[in-house]
């Protein structure tokens, strides 16, 4: 089999964020959340933004304002669910990767990424799925926001087959230790 090397294509930074087709596309995702996507920095432990089920959560971390006849005004701080809260299960970090993925594959092929760039995001839901099965939950959690972090990075250079492939030392570091116990049927 013969691969070729990968086109160099700029970063997503040279293109105007201003588009309004993405606010058209996905009308319930803000326009700072779409550029940090559009950019490569925005944090996997935010995924949660993209997921339309839980767009009522969306006011974490906000200000509660009481107002009462008996008392006056009182603040009250919400605290923000930690990631282990937010993503219980594979379903609840996948339906907002996925919406994650449909933003960046526009964004990649509108300027000028092979069409594989969907494939490799497939790849890594796929491999989700799996290691879901085989490794605890908070483990493959864990390796999923590293995986991220380092997908980011390359994007930010124009590569996006980094998220086809296994990352076997993130693996190492994170999962093998935390596979899961095999289930005993009874009889």
């Amino acid at each position: 089999m013969v691969t070729t090397p990968l086109e160099f294509f700029p970063p997503a930074s040279y293109i105007p964020l201003t588009d309004p087709d993405y606010a058209a596309l996905f009308p319930h995702i803000d326009e700072e959340t779409l550029n940090a996507i559009l950019h490569h920095d925005f944090p996997a432990a935010e995924l949660y933004k993209l997921d339309t089920r839980r767009l009522q959560e969306s006011s974490w971390n906000m200000v509660d304002l009481q107002d009462s006849p008996t008392s006056p005004t009182s603040v009250a701080f919400r605290a923000v669910p930690s990631a282990r809260e937010i993503y219980k299960t594979l379903d609840s970090l996948l339906v907002p990767l996925n919406m994650y993925f449909s933003i960046l594959s526009i964004h990649a092929l509108a300027n000028g990424q092979p069409i594989t760039v969907p494939h490799y995001f497939f790849r890594y839901s796929s491999h989700l799925v799996k290691i879901s099965a085989q490794y605890e939950w908070s483990a493959v959690l864990l390796y999923h926001f590293a995986f991220f972090a380092r997908r980011c990075s390359e994007m930010l250079n124009g590569d996006y087959s980094g998220w086809a492939k296994n990352d076997v030392d993130l693996m190492e570091e994170i999962l093998i230790q935390h596979h899961n116990k095999p289930k005993i049927r009874r009889a």
